[in-house]
């Protein structure tokens, strides 16, 4: 019978931003991928990121990836009652 835990590497922390790297992989500070899952319904959509390692192509330049329809940029503002994540849209 085992008599140690199981070995569990410490979660790290949320990030604070997810750049694009290319179409449907952004990146965040800690270089880990993210992909997103977009929900739409009624003419609005939710995008929720899911952080799997996926192997990286070449990086996109914004030239590149117009159109897309997601920002190439997300930004997290912690607030009291829940943490918000902003878009940046560049041209």
């Amino acid at each position: 019978m085992a008599t140690q835990q199981a070995y569990r590497p410490e979660t790290p922390p949320h990030p604070d931003h997810l750049w694009i790297w290319e179409k449907h992989v952004y990146l965040d500070e800690f270089r880990r991928s993210w992909l997103p899952i977009v929900i739409k319904s009624e003419g609005k959509f939710q995008v929720i990121m899911r952080q799997e390692d996926v192997t990286l192509g070449d990086a996109m330049t914004p030239n590149q990836l117009v159109p897309y329809e997601l920002p190439l940029m997300w930004q997290l503002y912690p607030e009291e009652s829940s943490e918000t994540w902003r878009t940046c849209y560049l041209n």
